[in-house]
């Protein structure tokens, strides 16, 4: 495919700053929806247009200022997904200050880190997070703590933040901030643009390369660090994310990501609003709540990680079980009749078999689903592709803004990752016979670097100004690029094969008894030896609870495990088969975006098996 002519479909969005978008997107958007929310469950949608969007958060940027912030002070966002935490984040750019996303599930020591670290003067957070907040500021405090309302939409007089209560703070609530109307009263999109932009920064007057985010990750290594992104970076990224979904005003995204992470951030957030789209915020990120505001909606995008598409599916696929034998194979027929189609003819053939299955499951609006912040099953997309839904998978590093590549919703490979997004540039760094090597990327979206360590920001970008993903892969003949593992995560074997643990992991997906699993290198005892392969397995308890009758829960759960690491193996050459297995009690700790934080369980490879404490008891 020519990318190139690709990609001049639509209109680039090119803006020198955060503050010439937003002016922008608010006056050619003014009168449409933006952002919507329930206040509780049974209640209509709250409606914020596009103009209202303009007066609540340029009215947060002044008020920073008139408090004496300047060009390059730092605030911390902390909150669940609510349309404030795009208020927050919009006022902030627009004023020239620089937002600091924080995860709202961070305990207050970490909170308190952050706020130390990136030297922020002010801090948003929600009213759930008010004890934590007020924890950490004893240790980190700010000038200023902005406490959102306490229900969505809520326009009532609010009592004095109480929750955080040191004297170093002035505390206010999100009410106090200056803006003038309730949700749906932007009216034209002309109306107040000219006082809602009173006390901010000319356009002129902001940087478009100076810091506008940093994005504080640990990912899966556990070491901290503060990713600096400029304006003209993360609009680079809205723009490439624009283009390779076919983003419009037609569109209605729902929030399903932690808007914190760089990966909601760009796509479900600034993406949808460059393009004039809809965000829909929900209260709760359960599989049911998401489908029924679909359904309400009329949702048309949905941005996920691959655990949310793995859940729809076997709900799906649980539904399917319930009907009467006939039927149910009335559908495997029909199944696979529109997966032989879509997989060897290109042709979506499930958009009008399994229409009624798309309908049922409350997926019927929905154009494109985009899975991304891990590896997408390949028996979850074959499943969407039969039923007509169409779901592509993407790749990226904060590092990056983060989007480096898409599948395009009409030009894709499931066992890729994708092609390289707009302006995006992608090579193969020290390849193999294999042609395996480090996945590097040089673009605009780069990062500035990582705050006040000059150390690991060469360590993480080339001399010649690539950025080092630490991802190895390929790239095909048609451009498509493909991810075997992390560099750090490789298993070196005796015979000096790379084994890559992620190819192995993805082997226990869609597993009736293994829930979780991660694959490990062992030392083999010796001089210069090679590592063994092992695998660290959590059953499905429920289902051990409910089939194992007299017979010992460990015990149980031992032989179902076993039976899946055997089955796995056959599917394994023989220098990559598990040689051992541990079975775990809990579930794997995870990053926001549901990645297993392999660091904490680097001694799982180091603990004989005598030592390892029995599971299932």
């Amino acid at each position: 495919m020519d990318l190139e002519k690709r990609y001049s479909r639509l209109p680039d969005r090119d803006y020198a700053n955060f503050r010439s978008m937003f002016d922008s997107i608010f006056d050619r958007f003014g009168g449409l929806p933006a952002v919507k929310a329930k206040p509780d469950p049974g209640s209509p949608y709250t409606v914020w247009t596009y103009a209202d969007v303009r007066r609540e958060s340029y009215a947060a940027g002044r008020f920073l200022l008139s408090k004496g912030l300047s060009a390059g002070d730092r605030v911390c966002v902390m909150s669940e997904n609510r349309p404030e935490w795009c208020f927050a984040y919009i006022g902030i750019v627009a004023a020239g200050l620089v937002v600091v996303p924080v995860d709202s599930t961070m305990d207050a020591a970490g909170l308190a880190g952050i706020i130390a670290a990136s030297r922020s003067r002010a801090l948003f957070y929600s009213p759930s997070l008010g004890a934590k907040v007020a924890e950490a500021l004893v240790r980190a405090p700010v000038d200023l703590a902005i406490e959102f309302t306490a229900a969505v939409g809520d326009r009532r007089p609010a009592e004095k933040p109480s929750a955080v209560s040191s004297a170093a703070v002035e505390r206010f609530g999100w009410l106090e901030l200056g803006s003038s109307g309730d949700a749906g009263s932007g009216g034209s999109p002309d109306d107040g643009a000219e006082r809602d932009a009173r006390g901010l920064p000319a356009p002129t007057a902001i940087d478009g390369d100076a810091p506008a985010v940093i994005i504080y990750t640990s990912g899966t290594t556990g070491l901290a660090k503060g990713i600096v992104l400029s304006h003209r970076g993360v609009i680079s990224n809205v723009n490439a994310a624009i283009q390779s979904l076919n983003v419009d005003t037609r569109d209605v995204f729902i929030a399903v990501l932690p808007l914190h992470h760089t990966y909601a951030a760009t796509c479900t957030f600034l993406s949808p609003m460059a393009a004039g789209g809809d965000i829909v915020f929900i209260e709760r990120i359960v599989p049911s709540v998401v489908l029924k505001h679909i359904r309400e909606a009329g949702v048309t995008m949905v941005i996920g990680v691959p655990l949310l598409f793995d859940k729809i599916k076997q709900g799906i696929r649980a539904e399917v079980q319930k009907l009467r034998p006939l039927v149910r194979g009335l559908i495997g027929v029909l199944m696979g009749v529109s997966g032989f189609c879509a997989k060897s003819l290109r042709v979506p053939a499930g958009r009008v078999l399994l229409s009624f299955i798309r309908r049922k499951a409350g997926l019927a609006t929905v154009r494109l689903g985009v899975a991304g912040g891990g590896p997408l099953a390949l028996d979850t997309a074959e499943f969407f592709d039969a039923i007509g839904f169409n779901l592509v998978q993407g790749y990226g590093m904060s590092e990056n803004g983060p989007l480096i590549a898409v599948n395009l919703p009409e030009y894709k490979d499931n066992r890729s990752v994708g092609l390289p997004v707009k302006r995006t540039l992608v090579r193969i760094a020290d390849p193999g016979p294999d042609g395996v090597g480090e996945i590097q990327v040089r673009s605009p979206s780069m990062m500035l670097g990582y705050l006040d360590a000059p150390e690991a920001t060469r360590a993480a970008v080339t001399d010649d100004r690539w950025l080092r993903t630490g991802d190895l892969g390929y790239v095909d003949k048609r451009g498509f690029v493909f991810i075997t593992g992390r560099s750090k995560n490789i298993i070196v074997t005796e015979g000096g094969k790379n084994v890559y643990p992620e190819e192995i992991e993805l082997r226990f997906e869609g597993s009736a008894w293994v829930s979780e699993a991660l694959v490990l290198g062992r030392k083999v005892s010796g001089h210069n030896a090679g590592e063994q392969v092992i695998a660290v397995c959590v059953p499905n308890w429920d289902r051990v609870d409910a089939e194992r009758g007299n017979v010992p829960r460990g015990e149980f759960a031992l032989e179902r495990v076993r039976d899946e690491v055997r089955l796995v193996n056959k599917s394994l050459p023989s220098f990559m088969k598990i040689v051992d297995f541990i079975v775990r009690d809990d579930e794997f700790e995870k990053t926001s975006t549901r990645k297993i934080r392999r660091f904490l369980y680097a001694d799982y490879g180091r603990a004989p098996a005598a030592e390892r404490p029995e599971a299932g008891r």
